[in-house]
């Protein structure tokens, strides 16, 4: 049996079951979207509730507690106030929150300025300066991202125990000085987007490719430069087996990752753990607050540029 799609009663007929479905498709993905959403946002839930649940009635329940019946701040000031307190009073022999972010930021400040810098300067060579086997050292320079880095955490802890830099902060720092190959494809793909003719021109003006870097190529490029700053400064900030590895028995050096799990062994109270946790992650949380469009942005402005 066939309808003919100009007859004016199948017609709405079949305009109204699409309608029906394209309703039908958006409610079942919003359905999804949201239980996704709760399933990400219960963690968080987790550490608000717990951190402000008083000692006492969690001692007294011994189990999850959706939402206390007191609010109590303690376990904030014991995190803030009385660790950073005790941290003054006996030294560098008492790993605090504070004590580890004042050594995440001086270094992963320091490797993400300096590692931004060398990798764009890699990557300019890549993308602006011909020379002899560079498609074969780029590509090789690609390959090194396949390697998982699991793999070479053994061979690399062997090495630096060979040089004596082990029980050292060396090992987090050096390396990443001299960029990584990942900052150094991204920003390669920007400035591969570049006009040729802005180098040229310097060029006439007697600028050399140092220059043109420095004066041309970073200011044009400077939100590229910005989102994969961010990108490095996260993957830093949340690094734990590089410094797990390395300064474990160095509580003074401890980044905030290494001191999170010190400053557990400290206080067995989950509440004091919780509250550690928000005040660590706070300082991502704004970053993202003023740098959003950045980490949306970071990768489609410049891995799309072939």
């Amino acid at each position: 049996m066939t309808y003919n799609v100009t007859d004016s009663g199948a017609l709405p007929s079949v305009k109204k079951r699409a309608k029906l479905l394209r309703t039908i498709g958006k409610v079942v993905i919003y359905a999804v979207l949201v239980v996704y959403a709760v399933w990400v946002v219960f963690p968080f839930l987790v550490l608000v509730v717990t951190s402000l649940t008083p000692e006492v009635e969690m001692n007294a329940t011994m189990q999850f507690i959706w939402f206390p019946k007191k609010i109590s701040f303690a376990a904030f000031r014991t995190v803030l106030v009385d660790d950073i307190y005790a941290q003054l009073l006996y030294g560098d022999n008492l790993s605090s929150v504070l004590h580890g972010f004042i050594n995440t930021l001086w270094q992963v400040v320091s490797i993400t300025l300096i590692g931004l810098f060398i990798s764009g300067l890699s990557a300019y060579a890549f993308a602006k300066i011909p020379f002899k086997g560079r498609d074969a050292l780029f590509f090789c320079l690609i390959a090194t991202m396949m390697i998982p880095g699991a793999v070479l955490t053994m061979p690399s802890y062997l090495f630096y125990d060979a040089i004596h830099w082990t029980n050292s902060v060396l090992p987090l720092l050096v390396p990443g000085l001299f960029g990584a190959a990942g900052v150094t494809f991204f920003l390669r793909q920007f400035f591969m987007g570049l006009p040729d003719e802005l180098g040229e021109a310097a060029r006439i003006d007697g600028l050399h490719d140092f220059s043109i870097y420095v004066r041309m190529v970073i200011p044009l490029s400077a939100p590229a430069f910005l989102a994969q700053g961010v990108f490095m400064f996260i993957g830093g900030y949340n690094n734990y087996q590089g410094p797990l590895l390395y300064l474990g028995n160095l509580p003074e050096l401890a980044p905030l990752s290494l001191a999170l799990s010190l400053f557990q062994g400290g206080y067995g109270n989950p509440a004091v753990l919780c509250a550690s946790a928000l005040v660590a992650l706070l300082p991502l949380l704004v970053l993202y607050c003023f740098l959003q469009k950045y980490f949306t942005e970071g990768i489609a402005m410049s891995g799309l540029k072939a």
